[in-house]
């Protein structure tokens, strides 16, 4: 084990993991994808007296997932650590993996999200092994959470098969050092139009999909403000709607005979992501009795459910502990946040395992100059350390 302390350790680690290329070759084709993160991992975690697993996804086997298991020498709970190897793309970037320590900020791709929360979370996990816990740690870095979650479903059924049940999932995204108690879920719809086409000086002839379409629009628009005028969620105030990709035309002087428009749903807690299409195909119905001749489709193409975390259990006594020693040294009483966006906790969460989503963040996720807090880094591993103690053996009351 390393002579350095559990935050110092961390931040070297958290170097070493920016420096290796994980760039997502689903959302860059031809990236190396996670393979060699998923190497050095787990040889670090099996130098540590951890069983290792290379976890490939059934869809791509470049999509490597690491599952390490360490049991301790006495009977006790199960708590599963989990961060995603993969980044985004490094376009626009200078030197992206090259790690830079700057006014207390240490940049590159996947400093924030989320290779500083992955570093501290080993970490904790060494120091647990050799202090020898009780129960047993399990560490779970997945694959593809950038875009289509492969790597999580991998090591999610790879559990099961063996038989691993978790009292708690602690997921270290980056979120300041506060917990995320719900996010939003989404829904995306391709909605086709079919028109007629036909000469622009004579449209009367033909039947204009993108016209269509502008209604189609002024719908989504309506209907994402009839969302709003609902009453707001606590923490992620209300779902909506969100037109984000729109194809029609050909050529000059002709009149579309089609058109397409993509169409975004985010959803609330308690909202089933699947009514989506449902919801779009009535506006598309709308259109249509306006625009004789128009003929429509829709299909969902993927949706993933909304969350909110435990209010009671040992999920929510974990996030109350893991407050409470971050908060050890005067630090702000991290807050319950709500994210705008999707997050793997739904999986999580959906598979049985109670989820907590905390970790060492920055700014920059997904642009040209990403970088984490260092101050953050340094205090998340201790602090993980000593709520996974009481997780492993202690009460579930809250």
């Amino acid at each position: 084990m390393s002579d350095l302390s559990p935050g110092d350790d961390a931040l070297e680690l958290a170097r070493l993991l920016i420096s290796i290329d994980s760039v997502s070759p689903s959302l860059v084709p031809g990236s190396v994808g996670e393979g060699p993160i998923a190497a050095v991992i787990a040889q670090r975690l099996e130098h540590a007296g951890f069983t290792v697993d290379l976890v490939p996804a059934p869809e791509d086997p470049r999509r490597v997932s690491v599952v390490a298991v360490h049991e301790g020498s006495e009977p006790g709970r199960t708590v599963v650590f989990n961060g995603h190897l993969d980044t985004v793309g490094v376009e626009g970037m200078d030197d992206p993996f090259t790690p830079r320590l700057a006014d207390g900020k240490l940049l590159g791709r996947g400093a924030s999200d989320m290779k500083s929360g992955l570093a501290g979370l080993i970490v904790a996990a060494e120091r647990l092994a050799a202090a020898d816990h009780p129960g047993t740690v399990v560490f779970t870095g997945v694959a593809d959470e950038e875009d289509a979650s492969v790597g999580a479903a991998a090591v999610l059924q790879h559990l099961a098969d063996r038989g691993v049940a978790a009292e708690v999932c602690l997921i270290a995204e980056p979120t300041w050092l506060d917990r995320v108690a719900a996010h939003r879920g989404y829904a995306v719809v391709e909605a086709t139009l079919q028109g007629v086409a036909g000469h622009s000086s004579q449209p009367a002839l033909s039947v204009d999909a993108i016209r269509a379409l502008g209604h189609v629009l002024q719908e989504v628009e309506r209907a994402d403000e009839e969302l709003r005028q609902r009453p707001a969620h606590p923490l992620l105030e209300s779902g909506s709607f969100t037109a984000t990709v729109v194809r029609a035309g050909t050529a000059p002087f002709t009149i579309a005979a089609e058109a397409t428009v993509v169409v975004e749903r985010r959803t609330l807690p308690g909202e089933r992501a699947e009514d989506a299409l449902v919801e779009v195909q009535t506006m598309l119905d709308a259109v249509a009795v306006r625009t004789p001749g128009l003929r429509t489709d829709a299909r969902l193409t993927h949706q993933r459910k909304a969350w909110e975390a435990d209010e009671q259990g040992p999920a929510a006594r974990f996030a109350e502990f893991l407050a409470a020693a971050l908060t050890s040294d005067g630090e702000t009483v991290p807050a319950a946040i709500g994210a705008p966006y999707w997050m793997e906790s739904a999986l999580w969460q959906a598979a049985g395992i109670p989820t907590v989503v905390c970790g060492p963040a920055g700014g920059g996720l997904h642009a040209a100059e990403e970088w984490v807090d260092v101050e953050q880094l340094r205090r998340f591993p201790e602090a993980v350390i000593a709520a996974t103690i009481d997780a492993l053996s202690g009460s579930s009351e809250t």
